[in-house]
């Protein structure tokens, strides 16, 4: 059974408009900000740590993923997928050894990937804004859209002197503003349907 406030979140085409998921999901999109914002404190208090960490997470997951990726090519031998698959796999093995014995080298690389990702979640996180804008403090996703594409593009630019701190910086940076972001979109929400 829906309530009359209920129905007001259904757009023509009979699908749930923006306000009305976002008004199921605000506990969680809160909850979320809170963890985020946390995170990203910590990652801001401790920069090279947190560059450490997400590099070797990187690299455990490429080494992983790379002898993964040795085994199953096995299975194709009596393809002509074999040599292409354990090629692959083995790049991928040996890239995420190097990174994990040689974390400070890995930190660059990876520097320029988190440049890139934060160009592409701002992005989606401007997309994201847009779509929700029928909502009071969806400008708050813009702001940290807007932040997340400016941290990739200034990562980018200053490589590679500031390698070591600058993910741990930039990540602690985006988690915070992200999360930010939540907190004040659900307490909008929130409001909205306290009205």
């Amino acid at each position: 059974m829906t309530t009359e406030h209920e129905t007001t979140y259904i757009d023509i085409s009979g699908r749930a408009a923006p306000a009305a998921l976002l008004a199921r999901m605000h506990k969680g999109l809160f909850w979320a900000g809170v963890v985020m914002i946390v995170l990203g404190i910590a990652a801001l208090v401790m920069p090279l740590v947190s560059s450490l960490i997400v590099e070797i997470m990187i690299g455990w997951l490429l080494t992983l993923s790379g002898a993964i990726s040795v085994v199953g090519a096995f299975s194709l031998r009596s393809t002509r997928l074999f040599l292409w698959e354990l090629v692959a796999g083995l790049i991928t093995f040996a890239v995420g050894l190097w990174m994990l014995f040689f974390p400070l080298q890995g930190l660059v690389a990876l520097t320029i990937l988190v440049a890139v990702m934060l160009i592409l979640t701002g992005a989606a996180q401007f997309a994201f804004a847009l779509w929700a804008r029928s909502v009071s403090g969806w400008a708050w996703g813009i702001l940290s859209a807007l932040i997340s594409i400016a941290l990739g593009v200034y990562i980018l630019f200053v490589l590679p002197e500031a390698s070591a701190v600058i993910l741990g910086v930039i990540v602690g940076i985006d988690f915070l503003s992200t999360g930010i972001a939540f907190v004040l979109i659900s307490q909008s929400v929130r409001r909205g349907l306290e009205a």
